[in-house]
């Protein structure tokens, strides 16, 4: 029998999962020298552990659900911090670079399940009216951690050394695991996915574009993101000695954003605020082309990005699991993917545009992002409306 507890603290403990997930698959960017340093590694590489984790993950979150997709949803996140925290700790003891490189598919392989599964359970905890808030509860662990996630592990590499810092958070991610044994009651279990029902939500004219929203707008933000320091002395003209604050203040609006999604999904519902999103996400694009470069227009600008952009998320993952309720964890699970594929394409093409063309081109490539999932979404609802 399933026990009963307080949904907030529940949600607070999957929140938390969310935390360390995104902590741990960020956690090299802060660790960039020194594990470079003792792998007797280019910092390229240590940074191409970020694109393996994003590519791994992509992969495994929908073709684990064909495996695991109809196991109890407390276990399955227990057995994905698990593995998080072994992966973890196995890049900690590396003494070569393939080690580290394991060590990062099999946290790859943990987050996989665990995101998925965390959502999939938050929303089953409370009443359909409620999903989108409870949703946003559970995603605000991994809104504070693109926050203060790099900061710390580089503020831990400092004093602890970058190993120490590794085994830390793997003993968080366990802690997190007893936590959410304690406090996550058993859910309603999903339903196994085939390798067909992957196929025919690819193929779907109605799932396919929604899902898709996704990859776009984390395209759109990781085009001007993944260069955000250079973008910001070179196109903003932001003194260097600002970009620490200028980052907080990204971190503060991408907060506030969820905050507010939080309260308003259930009330406005999730069409409208992901329209909401998306449309402004792309006004604060143009904007940016054409407002004065003062440093504080540039911060305000910042905050405000992040806040129409972090504001699409729950309202996203609601509308998806309400669109193909039995099949929410796999639905989840490709979301997941998208926004690693979208990670990952949106960096490169980011990358690629302000090495060839600069950086004033990076903001209209992002709005072109931002437009694709806007037109993703219409679409979408327009089939489910002819359905």
């Amino acid at each position: 029998m399933g026990k009963t507890v307080n949904p907030n603290i529940a949600l607070t403990a999957l929140s938390s999962s969310y935390f360390i997930l995104a902590v741990s698959s960020l956690s090299v960017i802060g660790l960039l020298v020194p594990m470079a340093e003792s792998l007797a590694a280019t910092e390229s590489e240590i940074a191409y552990l970020v694109a393996i984790f994003s590519i791994t993950n992509a992969l495994a979150a929908p073709l684990l659900q064909t495996v695991v997709g109809n196991w109890d949803r407390r276990r399955l996140i227990l057995f994905g911090l698990l593995l998080m925290a072994t992966g973890t700790a196995l890049t900690g003891i590396a003494t070569a670079y393939g080690t580290a490189v394991t060590g990062r598919m099999i946290l790859a392989v943990g987050a996989a399940i665990v995101g998925p599964m965390a959502s999939a359970a938050g929303a089953a905890l409370v009443d359909v009216k409620a999903r989108g808030a409870a949703l946003g509860k559970v995603f605000a662990g991994m809104t504070v951690a693109t926050v203060s996630g790099v900061p710390m592990t580089a503020i831990g590499a400092e004093f602890i050394g970058w190993r120490a810092t590794l085994f830390t958070i793997a003993g968080i991610a366990v802690l997190i695991a007893v936590a959410i044994w304690i406090a996550v009651p058993e859910t309603r279990r999903g339903q196994r996915a085939r390798l067909v029902d992957i196929g025919n939500i690819v193929r779907n004219p109605i799932l396919a574009p929604a899902i898709l929203v996704t990859a776009f707008q984390m395209a759109g933000q990781l085009a001007t993101y993944a260069v955000i320091a250079v973008y910001l002395v070179d196109f903003l003209s932001i003194q260097a000695g600002w970009l620490p604050f200028a980052l907080m203040a990204f971190g503060i609006g991408g907060i506030m954003g969820n905050i507010f999604a939080m309260r308003m999904v259930d009330r406005l519902g999730a069409d409208a605020l992901i329209l909401f999103s998306l449309s402004c996400t792309g006004s604060a694009f143009v904007c940016v082309q054409v407002m004065p470069t003062e440093t504080w227009l540039s911060l305000g600008w910042l905050g405000a990005w992040a806040a129409f952009s972090m504001i699409l998320f729950a309202p996203q993952q609601s509308r998806l699991i309400g669109m193909y309720p039995e099949m929410a964890n796999l639905m989840l699970a490709l979301n997941g993917s998208a926004i690693y594929v979208g990670m990952a394409v949106g960096s490169a093409v980011g990358g690629l545009v302000y090495a060839t063309v600069g950086a004033f081109w990076l903001a209209p490539v992002s709005t072109m992002f931002v437009l694709c999932a806007m037109v993703s979404f219409l679409l979408s609802k327009r089939q489910r409306s002819i359905c």
